[in-house]
Protein backbone atom coordinates (compact mmCIF):
# COMPACT_ATOMS: atom_id res chain seq x y z
CA UNK A 1 0.00 0.00 0.00
CA UNK A 2 1.52 2.90 -1.20
CA UNK A 3 1.24 6.60 0.63
CA UNK A 4 -1.09 8.33 -2.30
CA UNK A 5 -3.30 5.40 -1.90
CA UNK A 6 -4.16 6.27 1.80
CA UNK A 7 -4.34 9.68 1.43
CA UNK A 8 -6.46 9.50 -1.39
CA UNK A 9 -9.58 11.47 -1.54
CA UNK A 10 -12.21 8.84 -1.10
CA UNK A 11 -9.86 7.54 2.11
CA UNK A 12 -10.09 11.40 3.36
CA UNK A 13 -13.60 11.36 3.06
CA UNK A 14 -13.83 7.81 5.04
CA UNK A 15 -11.41 8.70 7.50
CA UNK A 16 -13.52 12.17 8.32
CA UNK A 17 -16.41 10.59 8.37
CA UNK A 18 -15.61 7.80 11.35
CA UNK A 19 -13.32 10.51 12.82
CA UNK A 20 -16.39 12.53 13.33
CA UNK A 21 -18.18 9.23 14.49
CA UNK A 22 -15.63 8.67 17.05
CA UNK A 23 -15.36 12.15 18.52
CA UNK A 24 -18.90 12.34 18.87
CA UNK A 25 -19.61 9.15 20.93
CA UNK A 26 -16.31 9.85 22.70
CA UNK A 27 -17.85 13.31 23.74
CA UNK A 28 -20.62 11.46 24.60
CA UNK A 29 -19.84 9.05 26.29
CA UNK A 30 -17.82 11.69 28.54
CA UNK A 31 -20.34 13.35 29.24
CA UNK A 32 -22.21 10.20 30.29
CA UNK A 33 -19.58 8.95 32.73
CA UNK A 34 -19.43 12.38 34.33
CA UNK A 35 -23.04 12.95 35.25
CA UNK A 36 -23.11 9.04 36.49
CA UNK A 37 -20.19 9.89 38.86
CA UNK A 38 -22.56 12.90 40.26
CA UNK A 39 -25.65 10.35 40.26
CA UNK A 40 -23.99 7.84 41.90
CA UNK A 41 -22.63 9.86 44.80
CA UNK A 42 -25.83 11.95 45.30
CA UNK A 43 -28.51 8.92 44.34
CA UNK A 44 -26.38 6.45 47.26
CA UNK A 45 -25.94 9.31 49.76
CA UNK A 46 -29.81 9.96 49.33
CA UNK A 47 -30.40 6.53 49.97
CA UNK A 48 -28.14 6.06 53.12
CA UNK A 49 -30.06 9.48 54.71
CA UNK A 50 -33.46 7.63 53.97
CA UNK A 51 -32.56 3.94 55.39
CA UNK A 52 -30.93 5.91 58.88
CA UNK A 53 -33.20 8.06 59.13
CA UNK A 54 -36.08 5.20 58.59
CA UNK A 55 -33.91 3.24 61.13
CA UNK A 56 -33.31 6.07 63.35
CA UNK A 57 -37.03 6.72 63.43
CA UNK A 58 -38.09 2.94 63.88
CA UNK A 59 -35.95 3.41 67.52
CA UNK A 60 -38.03 6.47 68.81
CA UNK A 61 -40.96 4.04 69.74
CA UNK A 62 -41.97 0.72 71.43
CA UNK A 63 -44.41 -1.31 71.43
CA UNK A 64 -43.89 -2.07 74.82
CA UNK A 65 -41.54 -1.62 77.51
CA UNK A 66 -38.72 -3.80 76.89
CA UNK A 67 -34.85 -2.39 77.57
CA UNK A 68 -33.91 -5.62 75.09
CA UNK A 69 -35.64 -4.43 72.29
CA UNK A 70 -34.51 -1.02 72.87
CA UNK A 71 -30.84 -2.34 72.96
CA UNK A 72 -31.57 -4.22 69.63
CA UNK A 73 -33.48 -1.23 67.75
CA UNK A 74 -30.49 0.80 68.61
CA UNK A 75 -28.22 -2.11 67.72
CA UNK A 76 -29.86 -2.18 64.35
CA UNK A 77 -29.38 1.29 63.76
CA UNK A 78 -26.19 1.58 64.74
CA UNK A 79 -25.42 -0.95 61.75
CA UNK A 80 -27.15 1.22 59.65
CA UNK A 81 -25.08 4.14 60.09
CA UNK A 82 -21.87 1.50 60.10
CA UNK A 83 -22.71 -0.31 56.52
CA UNK A 84 -21.08 0.54 53.65
CA UNK A 85 -22.55 -2.21 51.68
CA UNK A 86 -25.75 -0.09 50.74
CA UNK A 87 -23.64 2.24 50.06
CA UNK A 88 -21.63 0.86 47.24
CA UNK A 89 -24.89 -0.97 45.88
CA UNK A 90 -26.73 2.35 45.75
CA UNK A 91 -23.74 3.70 44.37
CA UNK A 92 -23.78 1.40 41.16
CA UNK A 93 -27.23 1.98 40.49
CA UNK A 94 -26.84 6.10 40.59
CA UNK A 95 -24.13 5.52 38.12
CA UNK A 96 -25.83 3.32 35.66
CA UNK A 97 -28.75 5.78 35.92
CA UNK A 98 -26.79 8.88 35.21
CA UNK A 99 -24.90 7.41 32.47
CA UNK A 100 -28.58 6.11 30.65
CA UNK A 101 -30.27 9.39 31.31
CA UNK A 102 -27.33 11.19 29.45
CA UNK A 103 -27.77 8.45 27.03
CA UNK A 104 -31.04 9.46 26.68
CA UNK A 105 -30.22 13.37 27.00
CA UNK A 106 -28.02 12.74 23.76
CA UNK A 107 -29.32 10.60 21.80
CA UNK A 108 -28.56 12.48 18.76
CA UNK A 109 -25.70 13.41 18.37
CA UNK A 110 -24.71 9.50 19.41
CA UNK A 111 -27.58 8.32 16.88
CA UNK A 112 -25.74 10.20 14.25
CA UNK A 113 -22.04 9.66 15.77
CA UNK A 114 -22.98 5.48 15.85
CA UNK A 115 -24.13 6.29 11.64
CA UNK A 116 -20.66 8.09 10.47
CA UNK A 117 -18.56 5.48 12.20
CA UNK A 118 -20.75 2.38 11.33
CA UNK A 119 -22.75 3.41 8.43
CA UNK A 120 -20.97 2.75 4.70
CA UNK A 121 -21.30 5.62 1.61
CA UNK A 122 -23.51 7.96 2.04
CA UNK A 123 -25.43 6.96 5.08
CA UNK A 124 -21.96 7.46 6.69
CA UNK A 125 -21.05 11.06 5.15
CA UNK A 126 -24.97 12.46 5.84
CA UNK A 127 -24.28 11.24 9.95
CA UNK A 128 -21.24 12.96 9.86
CA UNK A 129 -22.91 16.30 8.47
CA UNK A 130 -25.53 16.05 10.96
CA UNK A 131 -23.14 15.69 13.32
CA UNK A 132 -21.42 18.96 12.56
CA UNK A 133 -25.16 20.60 12.02
CA UNK A 134 -25.80 19.50 15.41
CA UNK A 135 -22.47 20.80 16.47
CA UNK A 136 -23.19 24.49 14.61
CA UNK A 137 -26.38 24.87 16.38
CA UNK A 138 -25.38 23.39 19.66
CA UNK A 139 -22.35 26.58 19.60
CA UNK A 140 -24.60 28.91 18.80
CA UNK A 141 -27.83 28.37 21.06
CA UNK A 142 -26.04 26.75 24.18
CA UNK A 143 -22.56 28.16 24.02
CA UNK A 144 -23.02 31.62 22.46
CA UNK A 145 -27.12 31.90 23.85
CA UNK A 146 -28.47 33.29 20.49
CA UNK A 147 -32.19 31.56 20.43
CA UNK A 148 -32.36 31.32 24.35
CA UNK A 149 -35.09 32.93 26.23
CA UNK A 150 -33.16 34.23 29.38
CA UNK A 151 -35.16 35.63 32.12
CA UNK A 152 -32.38 36.93 34.23
CA UNK A 153 -31.05 39.25 31.94
CA UNK A 154 -34.69 40.72 30.09
CA UNK A 155 -33.42 44.02 28.21
CA UNK A 156 -37.09 45.63 29.02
Amino acid sequence: MSIGKIFSKPNIAKYLTRGTGIAALGLVAYDAHILGKIEADSYAKRKDADACMSTYSNTQYLSSPSTTTSDLKNGVHKFEMDSNIRHFVNSTIGYFRGVGQMLINDVVPLGLGLGAVFAKGLAGKASAIGLGLYAGLKFFKDILGFGHYNDLNRKY
